[in-house]
């Protein structure tokens, strides 16, 4: 019994395709085009704020700095009004819930530095200036200790330093730095300390040799920047979206030719980040031209880099699965867009890539558009993430003689049957195979209707199948064999179905209510799933009525 549950376990592992074939997938993607914003922006923030979508200052048409920020609810972006200018600032948000932005240019057209904070309160939705910082800045970003503290570095065309935020109003200078950047990376790393690198000085320039800067210690030289340059980013950023643990990052790269490489931090250690292959630079359609950092999904073990064409009109998606050696890569492309997003973006909890504004062409034209790339990818266990490949060689060893031993077995034990009737047709569990289905199906029916297990937003294939006594493999082939679905678009259809028997009892509801009352675990999944089965936005279908 042991060596057939050890097969079982086995053979339900799925071997890495692009590992084994020590290549890059290609797949084309849909992009979703969300709600638009109000007002066009670009050198934003966006942070995911309580579960909301928020994007914070910027500019707008005609390089002019907004004073707004917005966020995502009910289906629409809302405007809100802002203290100060902020575009090209930076934020951070707080252990609290708040968010701290500062800095930004001082005038239009990307003019100056700013010495302006502010603090923004989720619970009243509003923004409240508090204090000021050390020095002007802009281009600057920051970062969150795990005490509410706040580290503050970088510049753009004014002189650079670190500066701390100590969590309730006062910012006072810490140290000098050896290298002034323009939008830095600041990584924690163990003992509350901090790693200072980039890619360009205050100028834009790019040094000849990268030194990295410390909280607490002195700035070291690391040898592996000599050949792989921190790739620049014009956007502000949170450096803990490079993040794949505690004090371990990714940073995208180059070297002198434009090839682009992932950089592991660990620590004070830099290494690269082993691929199946080089990053694709160029494709069917041409060149790619990656931007800004990699993203990760820490959930779900995967980093995303965003790219476009060399007209700024098909989007690319490298997907890194990190936890993998050597990592997988999948590069995931659209159609030609009509207004394509060149932006940083940020990821909801549905592990879906939310894309903002942005200025394709140039900083006097920003747009409104917002994408949503939404990728299918299951959450990876302690039992199958990051084994290397030759242990999935072993292991498909080690299934192959086991599955002969069972056979020899079987073989050996093997009696004589004369004496038994053979199995007729009509009595073969195979030919029951239908009868089986349909009694599945029903008990999966009854399990939705009676106990409407579908209002869980945690809900697993998994789940039903233990309440069924059945295994998964079963209930998923009878959901697909009989209504044609998958198991996550049954149960979503059953949550839509949900949703609209609310919106019609109780039209004052909000949306987010009905989202979360119908068992979608974001408004963003609700809104997407209520369009894929009906075919409408939910204000499209209670207008209908």
């Amino acid at each position: 019994m042991t060596l057939v549950t050890l097969l079982i376990f086995l053979l339900q592992i799925p071997l890495p395709a692009a590992a084994a074939e020590g290549r890059y997938k290609v797949v084309k993607v849909e992009a979703e085009r969300l709600p638009d914003l109000n007002i066009p922006r670009s050198g934003h923030a966006i942070l995911n704020v309580g579960g909301e979508m928020t994007v914070i200052g910027g500019h707008t048409t005609n390089f002019v700095p907004t004073p707004t920020a917005e966020y995502l609810k009910d289906g629409a972006w809302h405007v809100l009004p802002m203290a100060y200018n902020h575009d090209n600032g930076f934020a951070a948000v707080l252990p609290s819930g708040e968010v701290i932005i500062g800095g930004g240019h001082q005038e239009e057209l990307g003019v100056g530095q700013t010495y302006t904070l502010e603090r923004y309160d989720l619970k009243s939705r509003t923004f409240k200036g508090f204090g000021s910082l050390d020095r002007r800045r802009v281009l600057a970003n920051a970062t969150t200790l795990a005490d509410g503290r706040v580290i503050i570095s970088g510049n753009h065309y004014a002189p650079d330093a670190i500066e701390c935020y100590d969590g309730q109003s006062q910012v006072q200078p810490v140290k000098e730095v050896a290298q002034g950047r323009s939008n830095p990376y600041i990584l924690p790393i163990s003992n509350g300390d901090m790693l200072i690198l980039g890619g360009n000085d205050v100028y834009d320039r790019h040094p000849d040799t990268i030194w990295v800067d410390r909280l607490k210690g002195n700035a070291f030289h690391a040898p592996l920047l000599e050949q792989w340059r921190p790739v620049y980013t014009d956007q502000p950023f949170d450096s803990r979206c490079c993040s794949t643990d505690e004090d371990t990052y990714l940073l995208t790269a180059k070297d002198k030719s434009g090839q682009l490489a992932i950089v592991e931090v660990r620590d004070t250690t830099f290494a690269l980040l082993p691929t199946v292959c080089p990053i694709p630079m160029r494709c069917q359609f041409g060149p790619i031209l990656y931007k800004g950092p990699i993203v990760i999904d820490r959930p779900r073990r995967r980093g995303y880099i965003i790219g476009v064409d060399s007209l700024c009109h098909r989007q690319f998606v490298l997907a890194v699965d990190y936890a993998v050696h050597p990592a997988p890569l999948t590069l995931y492309y659209t159609d030609s867009l009509e207004h394509s997003t060149v932006t940083i973006p940020t990821i909801n909890s549905d592990g879906d890539l939310i894309l903002t504004g942005g200025s394709p062409d140039d900083n006097y034209n920003p747009l409104t558009t917002v994408w949503c790339y939404h990728f299918a990818t299951p959450m990876p266990t302690a039992a199958t993430a990051g084994i290397p490949f030759w242990l999935w060689v072993v292991m498909a060893t080690a299934a192959a003689g086991i599955i002969a031993y069972i056979i020899f077995i079987l073989w050996r034990r093997k009696k004589p049957t004369a004496d038994i009737a053979p199995i007729s047709e009509d009595d073969s569990e195979w030919n029951k195979a239908d009868d089986k289905t349909a009694d599945l199906m029903e008990r999966i029916s009854r399990l939705m209707d009676e106990e409407r297990i579908y209002l869980r937003s945690d809900l697993k294939l998994q789940d039903v199948a233990v309440r069924l006594r059945s295994n998964s493999s079963y209930v998923s082939e009878c959901i697909n064999n009989v209504h044609g679905q998958t198991f996550s678009q049954f149960v979503n259809a059953y949550r839509v179905r949900h949703a609209q028997e609310l919106m019609r009892q109780q039209p004052d509801m909000k949306t987010v209510t009905i989202a979360t009352a119908s068992g979608f675990s974001t408004e963003v999944s609700f809104f997407r799933n209520f369009k894929a089965v009906v075919g409408m936005t939910p204000r499209e279908w209670i207008a209908s009525l």
